[in-house]
């Protein structure tokens, strides 16, 4: 199972989320579901996501 980490652009050192299994988008809001069901929602757009290193990044002010 691939689990990804979710960082905002302007701040890499600081995950968003952790353990991540789905991403919903609905418009300007990501929904970020970790690997126990909680949802963590984000304002933005995403701008990369990596399947390799199992990194997601989100721009917080692309809305």
């Amino acid at each position: 199972m691939c689990l990804s980490t979710v960082y905002e652009v302007k701040n890499p050192n600081a995950a968003l989320a952790e353990y991540v299994t789905g991403v919903r988008v609905n418009g300007d809001q990501i929904v970020l579901t970790d690997i126990i069901g909680n949802d963590v929602t984000v304002r933005g757009g995403i701008t990369n996501i990596d399947l390799v290193k199992n990194v997601i990044t989100i721009d917080a002010d692309a809305r």
